[in-house]
């Protein structure tokens, strides 16, 4: 029986409104203190450079497991989106332990001791185990997202289109990460899809940024090899994937910019005729180590959105050698107005209370793409570039409506230590 003295029909139905609305301030206000709590120890102990997990696991000398989960609960924007990095009390001891061996102040420790003990005890009084408090949670979580706020993100889709003068049906970008050429570094596949393009008036340029590297120090990393999938494209040119284009596609130049190089089709005097679908494909080489190294210690993919679009879709395909089985990734829409998002640290401080679909793809599945080619061609070029099959990537698949101009995208993914 549950600790919490949920009934059967209410773990099946959900608490009555007054209990959930309880319990979702009482959760909040404890995760809260204990970020706070986090906080104070993390930036007061002067073994510590940083709160990225990399700081964290070479200041405190701890598992990079739980670094972590503690950098994330440290960097939630809310207080329910890191929740389920919530260490476990054996998880806590060794943080703590840690902290206080490396010159911590005490009084610190103490505070995230009693913190930690306050929202173990909103837990077991009042959902009886850790599963149904992430349930819980999820729950609230899913309640900020639902039709009035779609509603007002279609508003403002048709607002941008308005003020921006272009439009995308569809926007989805095609990531297949996995070991490279090069020794302990990896490769990335990358394939991007405008579908359903449409500059509605004349004087709009479309601009398509190049790809970069950037380590999560925000240090773009220029020793990466890029090229165009299609071998009869040459460098430097725009790396069409001819095959999966349709309709009367505007001819694309290179621009170098002070923040980098972008592929840029030139404003029209009028409007373009009629809608039209563009895909760039490229290889990215020696993006970053296969495992925690240096200034590399997770796999982080962001998707930038730059043209107003009513979905987008973003399929990550990550090498089984890349990931362990039991880590589950983060993925969340992130605020850009700002430089922020240049780093992903900083990302998940500007975290957008905005629900996507997030899932990983079952082995035999082949997920929809109303696009020319659908999924399935562009999974077969990708295969084919990385020189890999199916079954040897774990396939996540983050969905969002009517993606905010300027947003970000964010997958992140714990990679395999070192040792």
């Amino acid at each position: 029986m549950l600790q919490s003295g949920y009934s059967h029909d209410m773990l099946e139905n959900g608490p009555d409104l007054d209990s959930e609305i309880e319990f979702s301030e009482e959760a909040a206000k404890a995760l809260v203190d204990l970020k706070s709590a986090l906080s104070g120890v993390v930036e007061g102990c002067d073994q510590l450079v940083g709160t990225r997990p990399i700081d964290i696991s070479r200041g405190l000398r701890i598992d990079m497991k739980l670094a972590w989960k503690i950098a994330h609960l440290v960097e939630g924007a809310r207080s329910f989106d890191s929740a389920r990095h919530l260490p476990g009390v054996a998880g806590m001891g060794i943080f703590l332990a840690a902290a206080a061996d490396q010159g911590a102040d005490p009084a610190d420790v103490h505070r995230v001791s009693e913190s930690f003990a306050a929202v173990e005890k909103v837990i077991a009084r009042r959902c009886g185990s850790r599963r149904v408090f992430l349930a819980m949670v999820e729950a609230i979580l899913e309640t900020e997202d639902r039709i009035p706020a779609v509603a007002d993100r279609k508003k403002f889709f048709e607002g941008s289109r308005s003020v921006w003068g272009l439009k995308a049906d569809l926007v989805h970008r095609m990531d297949v990460l996995h070991p490279g050429q090069f020794k302990d570094l990896l490769d990335c596949v990358t394939i991007r899809t405008l579908a359903g393009t449409r500059r509605i008036r004349g004087g709009v340029p479309l601009v398509l940024p190049r790809l970069q590297v950037i380590d999560d120090r925000g240090v773009e990393n220029r020793s990466s090899l890029l090229g165009p999938l299609d071998q009869d494209v040459r460098a430097g040119d725009f790396p069409i994937v001819q095959s999966l284009c349709d309709g009367p596609i505007p001819s694309f130049g290179i621009q170098t910019r002070e923040e980098g190089m972008l592929f840029e089709a030139p404003p029209l005097d009028e409007a373009d005729s009629s809608s039209f679908t563009v895909v760039a494909g490229e290889v990215l080489r020696a993006a970053q180590p296969i495992r925690v190294q240096g200034d590399s210690h997770g796999i982080f993919q962001l998707m930038r959105f730059r043209v107003p679009a009513s979905i987008a879709i973003f399929d990550v395909l990550v090498h089984q050698s890349l990931a362990e089985p039991s880590v589950e990734p983060d993925a969340y829409l992130a605020s850009e107005l700002n430089d922020s998002a240049s780093v992903i640290h900083n990302v998940r401080r500007v975290r957008l209370p905005i629900g996507i679909r997030h899932r990983e793809v079952e082995m035999n599945e082949v997920p929809a793409l109303d696009s020319k080619g659908g999924i399935g061609e562009r999974l077969e070029i990708a295969m084919k570039a990385a020189d890999c099959r199916r079954e040897d990537f774990r396939w996540f698949r983050l969905e969002a409506e009517y993606p905010p101009i300027c947003s970000v995208l964010a997958f992140e993914c714990e990679q395999p230590s070192s040792g």
